[in-house]
């Protein structure tokens, strides 16, 4: 059986290549994945590690260190070393004089530094270390606010005593919005006495940890190197997320490619009855044939499978070059590529495969040699079983219930998992749905193609399971695309309108925690031509004139409002817009991820379509015998791909729109849910997807068309 399986890959191979491609294209995820996470968490801990590396012993507590406890751990035997923690909030005024906000709060957060640069660890980008009235600025709040060294500060803590400091330095690997300065001066901007920690330098880690937790009784100590882990292990945990996120969307191209897969080998297998038959003439057992599809689709897995480690290598290093295009943070450590990793994706490739081929391989057992040697060219299936209908209706039904139990409850965890009956419903109740789906579905090739669109209006009746299972692959894609289009939009809808209902005014003028804004403001203000009227509440709530654009009203209330320091204005329609632009953002990354999915949907409909050509060369040949020409032949290709296509693309929008609605009512309040179709992007995306059909169906479409008439009839 061996030479049987290796003459029948060599004569399989283009046929068996885009399978292939499927299956390497969702290990490429898997993998791809795996490597950039691990990637970011190795570079977690070891910029963790980096940050305390000085760090001998840290200790803390749950109330404050006095300035005697620090000076006593300074003085232990054995510390070299030893600096409090400290951190407290201000408004900070900019170089420009006014307040420093983002989103409407101006709490920034104030830290202590150590004395000595080498117990900071700092990681400097501009600058020097500060000293007496200087400050250190995490560089991305510099970069964005056109800081650099040398521009002044104001903290205002302190309303009565304002605290002036210059830019010293500019800090990469802080958080965001962050001011560090000299214990002097912390104590004086701020008004906070005792420290948060001690952090002390020394040789010996555990002696030291030893030592200082005898001085300073009730006092948790560690040592750096768990300092160390729980500074990586307090943000693993958004990487985890990322990870969960991204393996899902990963799962969702697995189970396309497993239909790829499937469909394929179930083609396969109806193509090769007569070998198939002939084997068993031979003597071959059931249990030979059985093993014999299996070891194709493990060899085709394990060639998937290095093919997709490479290209997850590749989506592994595009993703933490963007991620770093993004401003989320240089990778520290180099690209991570573990044994684990390795493994996964050849099981991942490997198991989907050959998982996938089961089922054709299983009805390659039941042949009928005598009958398979006198099979006809194309069969026509039979219709879908009475058992098959009635368990699609139940699952569909399970589904139902399922998401609309979770959309009423509130439970996204519930809603979101039945995703899973519907589409074992559709793979049920498919062949069933896509006769008059096809029917409805040709007509737009009808319109286009003419007599091509015609002689395509037949095939999804003839072969429906077959037309059923590619279809369905992309409806995968499109479900998910879908439901994220819905589900966003309708958020962005529902935020905006719950944000006006509070704030049902254009601008919220408003003072820091603490302090004042000037007596006269709203009189300023409402004497504004642009400005219709000003309440006073908590802070001022200024109304524009209906007339007056969003642009003039914003520099009519900042030429008032310039005047005030600390006047920290919030534009209520500039909020609306950001949440459009954090929506679309979030849309784009759900496209990229979800492109996977797509290509390996196109691959399956290459596939089909090519598989189909080779089975009804007959039929191809006798239709040009009696005067099809080479363009209505390849029409007739085109359109098969297009209403595929548009099957798959409208029963994904359909379950889309259920499964967004569904998302939104499940993971927000009720009061404040909003559905909001995106038409435009809806139609969109089908467009694009009948698109995509007619490029999967071009290479199929180019050699049915070059198929010579007495060459075809001749076939055998």
């Amino acid at each position: 059986m061996r030479n049987v399986l290796l003459s029948g890959l060599r004569a399989r191979r283009t046929r068996l290549l885009l399978t292939a491609l499927a299956v390497a294209l969702g290990v490429a995820f898997v993998t791809g994945t795996l490597i950039l996470t691990d990637t970011m968490t190795a570079s977690l801990y070891r910029d963790a590690a980096r940050d305390a590396e000085p760090v001998a012993a840290r200790a803390v507590a749950d109330g404050r260190f006095s300035d005697a406890d620090l000076a006593r751990v300074a003085a232990l035997p054995g510390v070299t070393d030893a600096a409090g923690e400290a951190a407290a909030e201000s408004p900070v005024l900019g170089p420009d004089g006014r307040v420093v906000s983002v989103l409407g709060a101006t709490a920034t957060m104030i830290r202590a530094l150590p004395e000595r640069p080498e117990l900071a660890a700092l990681r400097l980008t501009a600058g020097t270390f500060p000293g007496p009235g200087e400050a250190v600025v995490d560089a991305a709040t510099a970069a964005e606010r056109g800081w650099s060294p040398g521009d002044s500060l104001t903290l205002v803590a302190n309303r009565r005593n304002p605290h002036p400091v210059r830019i010293s330095a500019l800090a990469e690997g802080v958080p965001y919005f962050t001011v560090f300065l000299p214990p002097a001066d912390f104590r004086a901007a701020t008004g906070v006495s005792g420290w948060g920690a001690i952090r002390v330098a020394g040789a010996d880690q555990r002696t030291i940890a030893d030592t200082v937790a005898a001085a300073l009784p009730g006092a948790r100590v560690s040592t750096g190197a768990e300092y160390a882990d729980r500074l990586a292990g307090a943000q693993v945990g958004s990487v985890t997320m990322m990870r969960a996120g991204l393996l899902g969307f990963a799962l969702v191209a697995l189970v396309v490619a497993a239909m790829v897969i499937h469909n394929t080998f179930a083609i396969l297998v109806a193509q090769r009855e007569r070998e198939l038959a002939l084997l068993r003439l031979a003597g071959a057992l059931r249990g030979q044939l059985f093993r014999l599809v299996l070891a194709e689709a493990a060899i085709v897995g394990g060639f998937a499978s290095v093919a997709g480690f490479g290209l997850g290598l590749l989506a592994g290093q595009f993703g933490a070059t963007g991620l770093e295009s993004l401003g989320n943070g240089r990778m520290t450590a180099p690209m991570q590529v573990t044994p684990q990793t390795v493994l996964l994706g050849a099981l991942t490739g490997v198991g989907v495969t050959v998982l996938a081929a089961v089922g054709p391989a299983r009805s390659a057992t039941r042949l009928a040699p005598i009958a398979a040697l006198r099979r006809p060219d194309a069969p026509v299936e039979a219709a879908a079983s009475r058992r098959r209908v009635l368990a699609g209706t139940l699952l569909a039904l399970v589904s139902a219930a399922m998401v609309g139990a979770g959309a009423v409850g509130n439970t996204v965890v519930l809603a979101a998992a039945g995703a899973l009956p519907a589409m074992l419903a559709l793979v049920a109740l498919g062949p069933v749905l896509v006769v008059p789906a096809w029917r409805l579905a040709v007509r737009p090739a009808l319109l286009v193609f003419g007599s091509g669109g015609r002689l395509a209006a037949r095939s999804g009746e003839r072969q429906p399971r077959r037309a059923a299972a590619t279809a369905l692959a992309l409806t995968v894609g499109i479900t998910v695309v879908t439901t994220f289009l819905v589900g966003a939009q309708s958020l962005a809808t529902s935020s905006a309108a719950e944000l006006q209902r509070r704030f049902p005014t254009d601008f919220v003028v408003a003072a820091p925690d603490g302090q004042r804004l000037p007596a006269d403001l709203a009189a300023r203000l409402v004497a504004l031509p642009e400005v219709q009227r000003v309440e006073r509440r908590a802070e001022l709530w200024v109304f524009t004139e209906d007339d007056v654009t969003a642009a003039a009203a914003r520099r009519a209330v900042a030429s008032v409002t310039d005047t005030v320091p600390l006047a920290v204005v919030t534009d209520v329609r500039s909020r609306a817009e950001q949440i459009n632009r954090t929506v679309d953002t979030l849309l784009a990354v759900v496209g990229v991820l979800v492109i996977f999915s797509v290509l390996i949907s196109v691959a399956g409909i290459t596939n089909t379509l090519t598989l189909s050509v080779l089975e009804r060369t007959r039929e191809f040949g006798l239709l040009r015998a009696l005067g099809l020409s080479r363009r209505q032949l390849r029409a007739s290709l085109l359109a098969e791909g297009m209403t595929l296509a548009l099957i798959g693309a409208v029963a994904g929008v359909a379950l889309g729109i259920g499964f967004g609605v569904a998302g939104v009512y499940a993971s927000i309040p009720h009061a404040w849910a909003e559905v909001s179709l995106p038409y435009p992007r809806i139609g969109l995306v089908v467009l694009v997807a009948a698109v995509i059909g007619l490029l999967a169906a071009a290479l199929p479409a180019r050699r049915a068309a070059r198929v010579a008439p007495v060459a075809a009839l001749a076939d055998e």
